[in-house]
């Protein structure tokens, strides 16, 4: 019988193998379950004392239908789903076992019965590194995983999860090393293999040994949102004008919008003759110092700088050098597409073990293909 396991529940998890048999618990926090089913009784209570007391009034017209009761009944509602919610959320599980060859996973789903599954470490492909987006109410977050990936998701082993990136890519490599398994990530052009043994190798290694995948494109002349200047000692790729997109046009609809309410609000209150409060100029000064600064945001320009030695990011603001970052050409292990969930964009990813830098976030997706081949042939001389 098929049983769906999902890939995890927990939002910080860490397997250590040092000593075996080791167990990993994946489960979601006992003390935020065991937080949001107190705060449900809580509302619980006030709930139900609020309908108590509207049922034993005396009085029909002490309280309004569309008040205090609709309130105390909406209040109930959410207290019982929050208390439903956080008890499934401590019940179910996901616990697994390794004892050096073999995977036991045991499945407690919120409803029903424990499910069992066991699995050779052969069977599975590498160790897989993804990012999640994960909601959490009016928040949202990236959630970073490392897993033992397998081809059927009931087999899938959580090995570290996190919402810190830190070291992230070191981790992801070091349990590579222990399973013997190849690295894997999520690219552009789908599932990016590279062996354990080549971890620590830079793409200008790789190329040597001739482990480098076939580059198709970053020929010139570049994409129309490109502008490169080759010099003498560097080659300089810049972003051609301002690349505007639907959160840029969003943003700037919200901003005028809002303006423009603050600006016929304060018009109509003083052809009435009323003076406007401090609380008003207050409120338009903050909207005027958002509006400044991300504003500023979409004008702001980068700067990706190619040279012998290394490659340097810079962020500008008309000739001002905001920021500058930059790592070592012999350190480079990897360039690719890295796609952030939270604003639904990719960029430039050029990594190494110490460090990701970024470039290129409001540029075209087949244009930052083109430049990623491109930043390629530069590190290799071709």
């Amino acid at each position: 019988m098929f049983v769906h396991v999902p890939d995890h529940f927990s939002s910080h998890l860490k397997a250590d193998f040092k000593k075996l048999p080791t167990r990993i618990i994946d489960r979601s926090s006992p003390f935020k379950a065991l937080s949001g089913c107190v705060f449900g009784l809580l509302l619980l209570g006030l709930g139900v004392f609020e309908l108590f007391t509207f049922m034993t009034q005396e009085s029909e017209n002490t309280h309004s239908l569309l008040t205090v009761e609709f309130f105390a009944v909406i209040v109930t509602l959410i207290a019982l789903g929050l208390i439903i919610y956080s008890t499934l959320a401590l019940v179910r599980y996901k616990k697994i076992i390794f004892d050096g060859s073999f995977f036991t996973i045991i499945y407690r789903p919120a409803i029903g019965v424990k499910h069992q599954i066991t699995e050779p470490v052969e069977k599975y492909t590498g160790v897989r590194f993804r990012v999640l987006f994960a909601q959490s109410g009016l928040f949202n977050r990236n959630r970073y995983i490392i897993d033992l990936y397998h081809q059927d998701s009931n087999k899938i082993i959580p090995l570290y999860i996190s919402t810190d990136n830190t070291n992230i890519r070191r981790i992801w490599e070091n349990y590579a090393r222990i399973f013997k398994l190849p690295a894997l990530s999520v690219g552009d052009r789908g599932l990016v293999q590279r062996s354990y043994e080549d971890l620590d190798k830079s793409v200008q290694e790789l190329h040597a040994a001739g482990k480098l995948p076939y580059i198709a494109g970053g020929k010139l002349p570049a994409p129309e949102s490109l502008v490169v200047n080759e010099t003498r000692n560097a080659t300089l790729v810049e972003p051609a004008g301002i690349y505007w997109d639907v959160f840029s046009t969003l943003f700037l609809l919200i901003a005028v919008s809002a303006i423009l309410i603050l600006i016929a609000g304060g018009t109509y209150l003083t052809f009435r003759g009323t003076s406007l409060p401090v609380k008003y100029w207050v409120l338009g000064a903050a909207l005027l110092i958002a509006v400044i600064y991300f504003a500023a945001k979409l004008f702001k320009s980068y700067c990706l700088t190619i040279q012998n030695d290394n490659i340097t990011v810079s962020e500008t603001l008309g000739s001002s050098v905001l920021t500058k970052d930059s790592i070592p050409c012999s350190r480079i292990e990897n360039i690719e597409l890295s796609y952030n969930p939270t604003i639904d964009r990719y960029s430039i990813a050029i990594i190494s073990d110490d460090k990701t830098i970024a470039f290129g976030g409001r540029l075209p997706v087949n244009d930052l293909l083109w430049l990623k081949d491109f930043i390629i042939r530069k590190l290799i001389g071709n």
